[in-house]
């Protein structure tokens, strides 16, 4: 029996053909949210500007993650640090995913990448398996790609 879903507002506003009926099945969901993800990651949130307003913590003004200057992915602390940041990012900004687990491959000393993954649960599927993603984070030029 095939589960076909309503999509994002975003997809719903980029349709220009369905007069908003569409519906999503799991491998375009999945797509989209890889797309969304992507945007979350890529997007640098201002930095601690708003520790004195602890109601916009959770807000649009902190979407995404914090710049990466000056973190060495060679340092297991700073690792840590990004994978938290990941995990928090995700889980605050993305509410079509549940239970994320964000887990960091230790990187290479010659390598110019960092891949991670990205494991969670959809939300309206609470009791399916987990949907999981393949990143890369780019170091030159601290550019993320997801694959779904």
């Amino acid at each position: 029996m095939s589960r076909d879903t309503l999509p994002s507002v975003l997809d719903r506003l980029l349709d220009d053909g369905n007069n908003g009926t569409m519906l999503f099945d799991l491998p375009r969901f999945k797509r989209a949210l890889a797309r969304d993800l992507e945007a979350l990651l890529n997007t640098r949130r201002l930095h601690d500007a708003l520790t004195h307003y602890p109601l916009a913590a959770d807000s649009m003004l902190q979407f995404g993650i914090p710049d990466l200057s000056g973190v060495s992915l060679l340092n297991p602390d700073d690792r840590h640090r990004l994978q938290e940041q990941l995990r928090v990012a995700i889980c605050t900004h993305e509410p079509r995913l549940s239970r994320v687990n964000v887990q960091l491959e230790a990187p290479r000393e010659t390598g110019r990448h960092l891949r991670f993954r990205v494991d969670a649960v959809l939300t309206m599927y609470p009791h399916k398996p987990s949907v999981s993603f393949d990143a890369m984070l780019q170091l030159s030029s601290n550019v993320y790609r997801i694959q779904d």
